[in-house]
């Protein structure tokens, strides 16, 4: 008997994905829940990778909306379904279909944060709208104490958030940081969906443009796939390809082999999975300050949203192979101290045993 179907539209595979994947993967394996994942065919790959490719329906290509509409009425309509739209307001028409329809909705949401937290044009009126239908979802899960708080506080939720941490495996020595260029420019790269509002890359672009003490001192990659490709092409057209490069999205371990340290530059975040995987290999992270990752780094390596001087200085701190080693050292034993792993298992069972539960009484 299928316990859950779990639908999901991304167009390109993120973060979310994989850490939601993850523990997926790891609820079958361990804790017996028998899911349905229907997505585009851009995260199949990524499903497969996680051994998930038998629960794919292929037959699915969840592309359009209208393939979501068919796929909201391809199961039981009191089978739970588990969207995962990263934030509550995108795919937000998805959630009021799947209430539509009475579906027992949950929510794979790593951030809760309002349209006003994030920026976007009326926001008020966006959060007006998306409340009544939040207020009728059956669960939530997102990723830690922090987000299930802003659930419960500035939405009102009042239906069950489970808290599944994500996680990386830090077994094993960290190796260490790739050797500098000839020319001794730090090398800093970006991986991840090129999002130019949330990732903060519309800032980024604009701040190399006209800061050339931080375009010419430093070599900026960005390595993914998104809205925002063409912006950064024509950076790198601009700078050239001695300061800017822009390359196709491919594992993290391939980013991580052409640069230094690791950035990121977002106007919001949850716990970004790249930053932890970055930690895990040992390599170090510069982000802003929010980015969700001061209980991670070392102060020297967070920097103000919007202010160049800052980053600047973030980056020079980690001029020397010694100082790249000491903020991996910090951030990995934090990463020990934060994220235990028994809070992962204790989270992924607890929304398991919900979601088998609420199968079973259906």
């Amino acid at each position: 008997m299928v316990d859950v179907d779990v639908l999901l539209t991304p167009r390109e595979p993120g973060g979310h994905e994989k850490a939601l994947f993850t523990w997926l993967a790891d609820a079958a394996q361990h804790d017996g829940l028998n899911a349905r994942v229907l997505l585009p065919p851009a995260l199949q790959p990524l499903a497969a990778q996680h051994g998930l490719d038998g629960a794919v329906d292929a037959a699915s290509p969840m592309v359009h909306r209208r393939d979501a509409g068919r796929a909201l009425g391809s199961s039981p309509r009191r089978r739970p379904l588990l969207l995962a739209p990263g934030v509550l307001h995108a795919q937000a028409w998805l959630t009021a279909a799947a209430v539509l329809a009475r579906r027992p909705v949950w929510l794979y949401v790593p951030m809760g944060y309002t349209a006003e937290t994030m920026g976007y044009r009326w926001a008020a009126a966006r959060d007006r709208a998306l409340r009544p239908w939040l207020a009728r979802v059956s669960g939530y899960v997102t990723i830690d104490d922090t987000q299930a708080e802003q659930l419960r506080t500035c939405w009102g939720v009042t239906a069950p958030v489970h808290c599944v941490p994500n996680r990386v495996s830090l077994q094993g020595q960290s190796p260490p940081t790739p050797p500098r260029r000839g020319d001794g420019r730090l090398r800093v790269g970006y991986v991840g969906r090129f999002d130019l509002h949330q990732k903060g890359l519309d800032w980024l672009a604009d701040t190399l443009r006209h800061h050339p003490e931080l375009a010419d001192g430093f070599v900026w990659r960005f390595q993914g796939r998104g809205p925002g490709e063409q912006a950064l092409q024509t950076l790198a057209s601009a700078l050239g390809p001695q300061r800017v490069e822009v390359a196709p999205f491919a594992p993290i371990e391939e980013t991580l082999s052409r640069v230094d340290v690791l950035l990121l530059p977002s106007r919001y975040e949850g716990l970004p999975l790249v930053a932890l995987e970055a930690t895990a290999r040992g390599w170090p992270v510069v982000a802003s300050d929010r980015a969700g990752l001061g209980r991670l780094l070392p102060p020297c390596s967070i920097f103000p949203f919007g202010a160049p001087a800052a980053l600047r200085a973030a980056l020079a701190s980690l001029a020397t192979p010694s100082a790249r080693r000491a903020a991996v050292v910090h951030a990995r034993q934090r990463l020990l101290e934060h994220l235990p792993g028994e809070a992962y298992h204790r989270g992924r069972r607890s929304v398991v045993h919900a979601l088998q539960h609420a199968a079973r009484n259906r």
